[in-house]
């Protein structure tokens, strides 16, 4: 893209002048559009104070960095330094400049292994230096494409509100109600910790120094890293899978419309990011959504044939690749067993009520998925539930007994009006209250809804601002070209 210029006030444009304003090229640069250094290799961690890392390929096909800070300026000396002498900078003394230079070098040398760690796990593969950032994964990548699709809230929020699961301090957490007390105070007490601790265990993001590859460690305790309790490969999600309809707008307008493979795309992403008060945002087909849900379902199918059940699905959960949708973050359950968490206002009755899990449970949540895509809403009859929380504690919740769905027949999502009552039928079945009234498996799950996708397929797009980060520039000294690209800190 080195046909684009810059004008003084920092639009980027092609031609002889900048339609935004009149002004010519100019070679000063706008402040936050210029990152130095940008590196391609994990190794420069070893060697620069602050580094602009190549962190992945974000879902739209743009390279996303990482910015590690380290903020070296604050380690310079002299200022402090010939303050305190009553001199200028370069009047100090050369005995002590000499000394200065050598803390100067000390200093730096620690400063430049900060969060960079070696580890010796054989077993899992973890050898060599590592940068290991001090932040969550879930605090530096985005949510979930699914959650920026569908949103964060479940369609039984409002039905159980009262509940007060959802505050400032838990909100996003698998939570426990009375599945600590199931375990009891002395048998099976430890058992529940542990697992618990597992779903609420903190995952960090690291960087290999040898070959810049990502990995999401999983760490009971931030301060000790060499205790690792678990090793994945991060994943980049991918939109492609929903060929998403891209819309450029201003003012509330579509200036222009595009898809993610598109020339065009990159190019008004270019102008997106000048500032030109542009804003971008995606549609998404209900169907082509729907039809991708189908292939989460042979990840279930084989976890419930080895025995366990997920117990935490969700769009969070969930993540988009190139193959199609997987879930993540399990809590995995042993089938017959009381599931140790949960997001309470993302799980089927049994999990609150301390009931053994089966198939059905995932089931329950996968019904919540499908009723954010149909748009429709669960309503029906609630009861009050006395519950232990541990102890001689109890709490009162509300839980929806006799669940059903309302489709509206003049704004439905669905295309022929002849489906409504098989939709809703469908997904009452899903988010009945008793599991044993739900679909027993997966295999008959999805074998009705494969069905009623073929027979009555959804209508509707579903519009979206993605968030894959902050959207700048990368411009590369060779050739002076720009790069749009998304940036997390």
């Amino acid at each position: 893209m080195s046909e684009y210029k810059q004008c003084p006030n920092g639009h980027y444009y092609q031609g002889d002048y900048c339609p935004h304003c009149g002004q010519r090229q100019s070679e000063k640069i706008v402040e936050g559009t210029v990152f130095n250094p940008i590196s391609n290799q994990a190794s420069d961690l070893n060697a620069q104070a602050n580094v602009i890392l190549r962190f992945d390929t974000a879902p739209d096909g743009l390279n996303r960095y990482i910015e590690i800070k380290r903020k070296r300026e604050e380690l310079d000396m002299q200022y402090k330094v010939s303050s305190v002498l009553g001199c200028d900078r370069g009047n100090i003394p050369l005995a002590i400049s000499r000394k200065m230079s050598e803390i100067d070098s000390m200093v730096n040398q620690e400063l430049l292994k900060k969060n960079i760690y070696r580890f010796n796990n054989i077993q899992n593969g973890l050898i060599g230096n590592y940068y290991l950032s001090d932040r969550t994964v879930s605090s530096i990548v985005p949510a979930t494409l699914l959650t920026q699709i569908l949103g964060e809230r479940s369609k039984l929020d409002n039905l159980y509100a009262e509940n007060g699961y959802r505050s400032a301090s838990c909100e996003g957490k698998a939570m426990n109600t009375a599945a600590c007390a199931s375990y009891g105070e002395e048998y099976g007490s430890k058992e529940f910790q542990d697992a618990r601790r597992e779903v609420e265990s903190k995952k960090y993001i690291s960087i290999s120094l040898h070959d810049s590859q990502v990995k999401v460690l999983c760490l009971p305790d931030r301060d000790n890293p060499t205790s690792v309790k678990s090793i994945e490969s991060f994943q980049s999600e991918d939109i492609s899978i929903f060929q998403p309809t891209v819309q450029i707008k201003k003012m509330g307008d579509t200036v222009c419309s595009t898809d993610i493979h598109a020339d065009e795309y990159k190019k008004q992403m270019v102008q997106v990011a000048n500032g030109n008060k542009l804003s971008v945002y995606y549609k998404v087909a209900r169907q082509r959504l729907a039809n991708a849900l189908t292939t989460l379902f042979k990840d279930l199918s084989q976890l419930h044939k080895s025995g366990y059940v997920h117990c935490d699905l969700k769009p969070q959960n969930i993540l988009c690749l190139h193959d199609g949708l997987h879930p993540f973050d399990p809590v995995c359950t042993k089938m017959g067993e009381v599931s140790a968490g949960m997001t309470t206002n993302f799980c089927a009755p049994e999990q609150i009520l301390t009931q053994p899990v089966t198939p059905a449970t995932d089931i329950y949540n996968l019904g919540l998925v499908i009723l954010s895509i149909v748009d429709g809403i669960v309503y029906g009859k609630i009861s009050d539930y006395i519950i232990p929380t541990g102890g001689i504690k109890t709490k009162n919740v509300k839980l929806l007994v006799e669940p059903m769905i309302y489709i509206d027949y003049s704004d439905s999502n669905i295309d022929n009006k002849e489906g409504i009552p098989y939709w809703k039928a469908f997904l009452e079945k899903c988010l009945a209250f008793d599991p044993t009234n739900r679909f027993r498996d997966m295999d008959s799950f999805a074998m009705e809804y494969h069905r009623l996708l073929v027979q009555y397929p959804l209508k509707n797009e579903i519009e979206f601002h993605p968030d894959f980060g902050q959207l700048s520039f990368i411009k590369w000294k060779n050739d002076g070209s720009l790069e749009p690209a998304w940036f997390i800190e």
